[in-house]
């Protein structure tokens, strides 16, 4: 399994290299901003579970509209889908995970990360509750991430942030992660091939996790923080190079607003789950017991993003750690 997780990810690579081939000639073009009118109408690419809230908490607060800016979200499946529509030009910003942003800069993509949109919420402790679990069912004989050793686990993605952090969880608690056999699932799917013992564990997102728990139908593992790492960013903003220099003053408007957007919502969990009806289309019951994670609220740190490169260069996801502030744009 782990020789065909490799596979995937060579594939992976082909694929990413290819679309920074065909798309260089327009993307390679890093003029500076011009006196002409810049861009204020934006479309953000943003996942629909719960880690979209808080771009949508600034849209339907009037954050961008006070900032002068016209900004909708829509719904991205994953970032390997959103970095093509950037740089089709289909969407101006897009957020995606902390490491897909990494790797896809390291492979040569004219891109940058503009601002943290969530960030790990704890510190990876046992029993926590966060934003990702690891779920088995109630009789299982795993007991502790050291357990996954030898299992079938389930992610959503191979070679992305949370098949590292499990991993990193795994080998925290004295487990080989060498030796677990992920299993990519749709996240809709995770729990329902749980249930139907086709994995042994499954990575789950909010509010679908708390509430398989909550109905006694599975038991939390551990969540896929990893010890020692809050605070550090889950998922980002970025946008093309291109775009980045031909729209500063733009792009300085949308952090700004952004984080004003998601600052709220740290203040205000129940806001969060508000927004997630109103404008994820959640149901007020699924959020019952539902945990509303951090988002952020000013510039990224590079030593902690330089935190992250390390971990992923540790388990394959990158070659070699960056410096961290040639992956950053200058908008803040």
């Amino acid at each position: 399994m782990r020789a065909l997780s490799t596979r995937r990810r060579q594939r992976g690579y082909a694929v990413v290299a290819a679309v920074a081939l065909t798309l260089s000639v327009s993307a390679c073009t890093e003029s500076a901003a011009s006196d002409s009118a810049q861009v204020e109408s934006l479309t953000v690419g943003s996942t629909t579970s719960l880690a979209g809230v808080g771009v949508r908490n600034a849209i339907s607060g009037g954050k961008f509209e006070d900032a002068g800016l016209t900004v909708s979200a829509t719904g991205i499946k994953s970032g390997n889908d959103a970095v093509p529509q950037l740089l089709s030009g289909d969407l101006q910003i897009a957020q995606v995970d902390t490491t897909t942003a990494m790797q896809a800069i390291e492979k040569g993509i004219p891109i940058k990360i503009l601002a943290a949109a969530g960030v790990q919420s704890t510190d990876g402790a046992d029993g926590d509750p966060s934003t990702g679990s690891v779920l088995v069912t109630p009789d299982s004989d795993i007991k502790t991430a050291a357990d996954l050793t030898g299992r079938n686990v389930g992610v959503p993605a191979i070679n992305n942030q949370i098949w590292m952090n499990i991993q990193v969880v795994v080998d925290e608690a004295g487990g080989d992660s060498s030796q677990v056999k992920f299993i990519e699932i749709p996240g809709p799917q995770a729990v329902d091939l749980l249930l139907k013992g086709d994995v042994d564990a499954t990575t789950a997102s909010e509010p679908l996790a708390s509430a398989t728990v909550a109905e006694g139908k599975a038991r939390l593992i551990h969540s896929t923080d990893i010890p020692g790492g809050k605070g550090e960013p889950s998922s980002v903003y970025i946008a093309t190079t291109e775009f980045i220099a031909q729209n500063p003053e733009t792009l300085k408007k949308f952090v700004s607003a952004v984080y004003a957007g998601q600052d709220e919502v740290n203040k205000d969990k129940e806001l969060g789950k508000k927004i997630a009806v109103e404008q994820l289309g959640y149901k007020t019951e699924q959020l019952s017991q539902a945990f509303i994670l951090d988002y952020g609220t000013s510039a990224i740190d590079p030593e902690q993003l330089g935190s992250v490169a390390e971990t992923a260069v540790k388990y394959g996801i990158l070659g070699e750690v960056p410096d961290p502030a040639t992956l950053l744009a200058d908008v803040q």
